[in-house]
């Protein structure tokens, strides 16, 4: 399931990045929604992308946009 919520385990140049959704600050340190896209390149490499929110109403809403292409 890509849907996620904790603390980000990755790689970041900074503790803090932007909602996806709103744009308000996130901090990595600290547990919250997250979703992980993976796909396949066309050489076959695994492609994973972390998208961070800053609650679960950010995620939603995102999700709904992203479902009906906006």
């Amino acid at each position: 399931m890509p849907e996620l919520y904790g603390e980000y385990e990755g790689d970041a140049e900074s503790q803090y990045v932007g909602c996806l959704n709103c744009g308000d600050a996130v901090d990595l340190f600290e547990p919250h929604p997250m979703f992980r896209d993976e796909s396949v390149s066309e050489v076959g490499d695994v492609t994973a992308r972390t998208y961070h929110f800053c609650s679960d109403g950010c995620l939603q809403t995102w999700k709904k946009k992203r479902e009906y292409g906006e």
